[in-house]
This record gives C-alpha cells, sequence and structure tokens, in this order.
C-alpha cells in the first residue's frame, strides 16, 4: 500500500497507519468468517444434529469409535445431513450416500485432502503417494502399480509367506521354552504349560515392517528374529512414534507446520527420530542401487521386484522431460508411505482379526478345518481358493476397518448428486446438494461398513457367514461348513499337533461371493466396502494387503488356539 499527497510524491505508509488499519482488517475477516460464511453457506439448510458449537464441533462424536451417537444420528437424519466443524462456524457434509460418495472419490481433480490432514499424513508419510495430488500423484501411481501385476504379486507372495514363518517358529519356540522371551511375550510365571500371552500387534507389526522392507526396497530388516540388531532398533523408534499424539504444539504443527521447526511437540520428536534414519537408509540404498543398475548388476527379473528399483529404472527411460521423472524426495516418500501405510494398517487388521477368532472360537475352529487340509504353506494360486478364509479376511476388513473415516475438501463450487433425496429445512426436497469453495465432505468408512440399512440387521456383528453365499449360514453351525469328530470339542491348549485332538472330515463350504446379495451398489473394492477407499486413489496395495492377511491367518491358527486376554481392553482411535 503506499499513500499519496497532495503533491503527488507518494509515500510508504507509517507503523502507526499501518496499525490502524488492523483492527480493520480483523473486523472484516471476524464477520465474514463468524457471520457472512455461515449465514450464505449453500449447506444452511441441511438438516443435521444440535450443537457442534464448541471447539471441536462434531469432530469428537464422528472420531469416537465406540459410541453409537452417529448411528443414532443416521437413524434420525438419513444417510446425508449437516455436522459442524470447529466452532460450528464450518459447515460440512456427512454422507452415507453411494452417489455422493461415488461423486466425490471419483473427481479427484475437485475433492483433496484438506490442509490439515494433508499436513498430519505429511508428517509420516512424506511427499508420498498419499500426500501428492494432481499431476505429481498421477505419475507416482503410475510407477507404483505395475509392482502389482500378477507376477509381481506372486513374487510378493513368496516374501510374506518366509516372512510370515519366522513369528509361527517364535511362537513355537515361546510355548516350548517357558523361559524364553521377546520384545512382545514377557515370561509369565502364572500362565499353565503350553500357553503363553503375546501381543497379536506388536508381533504382526515387525513382521509386516520386515516384508514392506523386501517389497519396497529389498532391504532385510529382520526386525522380527533379530529384535537386537539394527532393523529391531529402527522398528522400535518406528513403533514409539504411532503412539497417539495430542497438545497444543502438535495442533499448531498441523496449522502452521513451521511452527514445530521452531517449537518441536513431542510427537515431533519421535517421527524425526524414527524416520530420519529410515530416510537416510532410503538415500543410501537408491544410491547404491542406481549404481548397481548403471553397472548392469541387476538384469535378473528377481532382481526387479522392489518398488525402488522400478522407481529408479522408470526415471531412465528415454525421452522423458524433467517434470515426468521421480525426483528424488518423491522416491523416499514413496517409501516411507509404503511402510507406513503398508505395514501399520496391515499389521491393526491382522491382530483385530485375531482377537475376533479368540471371540469366537467356534469361527476359529471352523476355519482350522477348512485349512487342515492344506500343507504348511498357501502358495499363491491357492490364496483365493479358502472361502471360510476369505469370508473372515472380508469380514475383518469390514467391522475393523484400519482408515475408520477420512474428508475431501473442495477445490472449487461444486453440486454433489444424491441417490436418495434429502428434506431440507426450507421444505425444498432435492437430490443433489450445493457445496462451496473451501467446504468438507465426511467419508465415514466404519459407519458405512456397519449401517444396518446397507448391511442388515446384523451390521454391527462379527459374522463371516454373511460373505459364504447363504443368508441363514451361521457359523456356530458346522454342517454346512464342517463336521467335527465327536471327540473333538475343544481344542488344546497351545499348539495343534498329531496328539491333540484333529477335525473330522470337512464338508464343502459354499462358494464365496464378493459381498452379499442384500448389499445394495455403492462405492468401494467390493460394493459399499470401502477400507481400501475407491475411485483414483483406491489403496494400490489392497491385494498385497489381502494376502498378508490370509497367509497370517492360515499360518497361526493352522497351529495355534488364539485365545483373549481376558482383563485387556482393546481400544481402537482414529487419527
Amino acid at each position: 500500500m503506499q499513500v499519496v499527497d497532495i503533491l503527488g510524491s507518494p509515500r510508504f505508509p507509517t507503523i502507526l497507519e499501518t496499525l490502524s488499519l488492523c483492527p480493520v482488517v480483523l473486523l472484516v475477516y471476524l464477520l465474514d468468517t463468524f457471520l457472512l460464511k455461515p449465514l450464505t453457506s449453500p449447506l444452511r439448510h441441511l438438516a443435521g444434529p444440535p450443537g457442534g458449537y464448541g471447539i471441536n464441533g462434531h469432530s469428537a462424536q464422528i472420531m469416537d469409535l465406540h459410541g453409537s451417537t452417529v448411528h443414532d444420528w443416521i437413524s434420525t437424519y438419513g444417510s446425508t445431513f449437516l455436522v459442524r466443524g470447529p466452532l460450528g462456524i464450518h459447515h460440512r457434509i456427512f454422507t452415507l450416500d453411494p452417489r455422493a460418495l461415488s461423486h466425490v472419490l471419483n473427481n479427484t481433480q475437485i475433492y483433496f485432502k484438506s490442509p490439515l490432514l494433508r499436513n498430519l499424513v505429511r508428517r509420516y508419510m512424506k511427499e508420498g503417494l498419499i500426500v501428492a495430488e494432481g499431476e505429481r500423484h498421477k505419475l507416482q501411481r503410475k510407477v507404483a502399480q505395475r509392482l502389482f501385476s500378477r507376477n509381481g504379486l506372486k513374487g510378493m507372495s513368496e516374501i510374506v509367506d518366509e516372512k510370515a514363518n519366522q513369528p509361527r517358529e517364535i511362537i513355537h519356540d515361546l510355548l516350548s521354552n517357558p523361559h524364553f522371551t521377546t520384545p512382545y511375550s514377557p515370561h509369565r510365571d502364572t500362565l499353565p504349560i503350553g500357553s503363553r500371552e503375546i501381543d497379536i500387534y506388536a508381533s504382526a507389526s515387525r513382521c509386516t515392517f520386515d516384508i514392506i522392507g523386501q517389497v519396497g526396497i529389498d532391504h532385510t530388516f529382520d526386525s522380527t528374529g533379530n529384535w537386537e540388531g539394527e532393523g529391531g532398533e529402527l522398528f522400535d523408534k518406528y513403533e514409539r512414534m504411532q503412539y497417539p499424539a495430542s497438545g497444543l504444539k502438535f495442533i499448531m504443527g498441523l496449522i502452521w507446520p513451521w511452527f514445530e521447526k521452531v517449537l518441536p511437540s513431542k510427537n515431533a520428536k519421535l517421527v524425526a527420530k524414527a524416520m530420519d534414519p529410515l530416510e537416510d537408509l532410503s538415500y543410501k540404498i537408491m544410491n547404491e542401487r542406481q549404481r548397481e543398475i548403471d553397472e548392469g548388476k541387476r538384469e535378473l527379473p528377481s532382481d526387479n521386484r522392489d518398488l525402488l528399483t522400478l522407481m529408479l529404472r522408470s526415471n531412465m527411460a528415454k525421452g522423458l522431460k524433467p517434470d515426468q521423472k521421480l525426483r528424488d524426495h518423491e522416491i523416499t516418500g514413496q517409501l516411507s508411505t509404503f511402510m507406513f501405510a503398508g505395514s501399520d494398517t496391515t499389521a491393526g487388521t491382522i491382530a483385530m482379526g485375531l482377537y475376533q477368532l479368540a471371540k469366537h472360537p467356534q469361527v476359529q475352529e471352523t476355519l482350522r478345518a477348512e485349512i487342515s487340509g492344506y500343507g504348511d504353506n498357501l502358495p499363491y494360486e491357492q490364496i483365493d481358493e479358502l472361502p471360510y478364509l476369505d469370508a473372515i479376511a472380508k469380514e475383518v476388513l469390514r467391522i475393523n476397518p484400519s482408515l475408520p473415516g477420512t474428508v475431501r475438501q473442495t477445490q472449487q463450487d461444486d453440486v454433489i448428486p444424491l441417490s436418495q433425496p434429502v428434506k431440507l429445512s426450507n421444505r425444498k426436497i432435492v437430490s443433489e446438494l450445493r457445496i462451496r469453495k473451501g467446504q468438507l465432505v465426511h467419508i465415514p468408512i466404519e459407519h458405512l461398513h456397519t449401517s444396518k440399512g446397507i448391511w442388515g440387521s446384523n451390521a454391527d456383528i462379527f459374522d463371516p457367514s454373511r460373505f459364504l453365499g447363504s443368508e441363514h449360514l451361521e457359523p456356530s453351525k458346522t454342517p454346512l461348513t464342517a463336521s467335527f469328530s465327536s471327540t473333538s470339542t475343544s481344542w488344546p491348549m497351545g499348539p495343534t499337533g498329531p496328539t491333540g485332538d484333529q477335525p473330522g472330515s470337512i464338508e464343502p463350504i459354499p462358494r464365496k461371493t464378493s459381498i452379499p446379495s442384500n448389499v445394495p451398489s455403492g462405492p468401494g473394492v467390493w460394493p459399499n466396502f470401502m477400507t481400501f477407499i475407491d475411485g483414483p486413489r483406491r489403496c494400490i496395495g489392497y491385494k498385497l494387503a489381502l494376502m498378508e492377511i490370509k497367509i497370517m491367518f492360515f499360518k497361526l491358527i493352522k497351529d495355534f488356539q488364539v485365545l483373549p486376554k481376558e482383563d485387556q481392553r482393546v481400544w481402537r482411535w482414529n487419527m
């Protein structure tokens, strides 16, 4: 701003003149934010729950994975309604409507992650696939997609099978030697002989961490077997950074990332301790791998199965312009993304799945009966040929999705179509909603998966039989799934074996279907199955995740009976 005096010579305003304008600017901002935008919001006539005028708006209720408040809202207001952001001034759409969700998830040029969400994700995943938007996302995805070809997945299955053998063998050792301890299974004198208390999440996390190390950069961490080695130390730091974070510094850092460079929060320090060594390792291996490629030392098909090699070779293609190549920070960011999104989420699903099997012993027995006819390993060609195993994997992913929900922010004014019309407070019935640039859409994955209007009256109950093609099949009834000898009323404590009771003859299990026939069409890998999101940003590694889950269930349930720890509270949180 310049001030012109009566003689026409320009001058800059004084500090006092500038300061005098600050209250005016602040007043205009406050009037626009707290009055004008809410009063002119295109969503102002959309019905919604009361309240939401606190510092968190309705976010606390939406992120509560153990309450029923949101399902009560759905029963009252239908599949699409208004929720409020901080202080109630930010209007947002909360929707389970399949047409609305498909529109938002498929129009990725309009709907981005919100800046707050991107800053949170960037903290753990750097500049990888999940953080990238627009053309950079398309480029990263195009390269990474090659990793998940049929041949690529077959190669991965060998890695997964080998790595999954480690926790199985360690658990055998723990059961046979009561004085043998690991970080996830300390010695307990009070336990019966032949049993051990094991933190499955910690054990599975190490296994998936090692798998992604092989798949991502062809590096052996071996945090599962050598927990005191370099890989084990890296994992310990990596595990600590995932502790739930909160506090003023943390929140300020999400809003203004530069803030934590000056005053880092505890979480920022933990992330730096974990991610900096991993990033340094990635750069080191990247330079070594590039040299090996240049020297012609990685020409065998088995030398090109990891993501890092694929990305480096992609950059070497002839005729590429600079903006068509992956940048170094994108390559290391991609590895950070795969490490976080590909190991922690899968480990959590494996842990929650085994917890569900521990709480439902008849389901566990039925699965054990199905897999008893197979050898010690599950070949790639047979991974999808066990219908009950497939049903259990899907049911675990449905009822305990690793990503309970997310949000998208529109980058421009838009119109969202609805399959189910809604009645506004002005009594109009509309089949589309206008949304203004900057407003958010909540994508409530877990609430979609447990909606009784979509998945039936038992939507909130763990019931793998829903995926077996028979509406009346119950896991507790064995005639259609498996039959057991009269002596096989329970499984022995610890591993099964020749001396334990064995299941009797196995009757055919009905072939699996992708989704129950009573579930309506909707977005997702399968209809209304949004664990892996949908659209152009669908989880690129979901087939690897399914493979890991199935192979781990196969190996552990085949050899061991899993029981719940009675006094252990299992708590899930949404970051």
